[in-house]
């Protein structure tokens, strides 16, 4: 195989690598569901959906599955359906990539992701009560909502977290949070073998939500709450767990009552 640089590196594919991890989604939606005896879920709508990777997932892992994935970014939706939607063959019939502001798709859905802390890009407290309405609108009875949330002493500092993969450093770095409006700066770094780096493949500006905030938003907005999932190398972990964590990363997940 080709050694990866950076003149040659894919930076979407490098993210897929280091970053996603579909699997862990699927199986938390497939436990909830099992959990609270629900009917059985087939539509997903993944919102702020870059790659469609997770929508991809979902077509795939079941010929009664359907996904609608929804990004502004023209681009990243055309890399998704060469690279994730159209390699599936007949499953890529089930999935709908919408370019569009998430808050003008009304697409509904029995199970609703919001992830890679997308949301967070709503720095005003009612941009994203907004948000999580339109949200929960777009969620059948009874179905619910799973979006991700970072915290811990960790992530709150400056600081540069590296990770290694076979042929790559990725590296996350964020700027230190600002106190008084809780704005965080971060960037995504990849670096190769050879020496060189795409510096900021990926950079976001967005305001860091705390669980409670969010916990109250969510209920704000009509949802009934199901808990908060910290994530682990294996697997879940709970609340006191997570307590002694430098950097957590967690789910919460929020249901629209059946009959609500």
């Amino acid at each position: 195989m080709k050694a990866l640089t950076a003149r040659n590196a894919d930076r979407h594919a490098l993210y897929e690598i280091a970053v996603q991890r579909p699997e862990v989604i699927l199986g938390l939606i497939d436990e909830l569901a099992g959990m609270l005896e629900l009917p059985k879920r087939r539509v997903l709508r993944e919102d702020f959906c870059g790659t469609a990777y997770l929508s991809a997932h979902w077509a795939a892992s079941d010929a009664e599955r359907r996904a609608v994935g929804v990004d502004i970014d023209a681009d990243t939706l055309a890399w998704a359906r060469a690279h994730n939607r159209d390699p599936l063959g007949d499953a890529a019939r089930r999935i709908e990539l919408i370019e569009d502001d998430v808050l003008n798709v009304r697409k509904r859905a029995d199970v609703l992701v919001s992830l890679n802390f997308s949301h967070y890009i709503y720095k005003a407290r009612s941009e994203l009560l907004g948000y999580l309405k339109h949200a929960r609108r777009c969620i059948k009875p009874g179905g619910f909502m799973v979006l991700d949330a970072f915290g811990g002493p960790g992530s709150i500092e400056a600081s540069v977290d590296r990770r290694n993969f076979s042929m790559f450093e990725y590296q996350w770095e964020q700027e230190a949070i600002n106190p008084l409006t809780h704005e965080i700066a971060c960037h995504i770094h990849f670096r190769f073998r050879n020496g060189s780096k795409l510096q900021r493949a990926f950079s976001y500006d967005w305001r860091m939500w705390s669980l409670p905030e969010l916990r109250e938003l969510l209920s704000e907005a009509g949802f009934d709450d199901l808990g908060i999932y910290f994530e682990s190398e294996d697997g879940f972990i709970g609340d006191a767990d997570a307590v002694e964590l430098h950097a957590w990363v967690a789910y919460l997940v929020a249901l629209r009552h059946p009959t609500g």
